[in-house]
């Protein structure tokens, strides 16, 4: 049996699976967008602070110690915001797959329970 509105539904039911999966990816692209964005300012502010002139040649030393400094926590904070970001997208992923899962499964049990009902019966 060939139900148009069948196919409609599979359809429509597959686009709205692609745009909740593109949404995941394009948010987590904006997110690491931004981190990287953020992380490049604090990189250029501190490579500013370093380049200040200063008064005394010790000055230079501590300069370069504390611009060290600000370079790895920076590195440190990025690194875990990615981290952050990945681990979330991963949950999302999950969640929607499973989410699919279930439906697809309840789908089908239906369909199959639908099946059964229009058999002819034998007696």
């Amino acid at each position: 049996m060939n139900r148009p509105c069948a196919y409609q539904d599979v359809f429509k039911t597959w686009a709205s699976r692609s745009e909740r999966m593109a949404s995941i990816a394009v948010d987590a692209g904006t997110r690491a967008t931004d981190i990287a964005s953020e992380t490049t300012k604090e990189a250029i502010s501190n490579m500013r602070d370093l380049t200040k002139g200063r008064d005394e040649v010790s000055e230079y030393g501590k300069a370069y110690t504390d611009f060290v400094q600000k370079q790895t926590e920076l590195f440190t904070q990025a690194a875990q915001s990615y981290s952050n970001e990945a681990q979330k997208v991963g949950t999302e992923a999950a969640e929607f797959a499973s989410k699919a899962g279930t439906e697809v499964g309840d789908k089908v049990t239906t369909a199959a329970e639908g099946a059964a009902d229009t058999k002819p019966r034998e007696g």
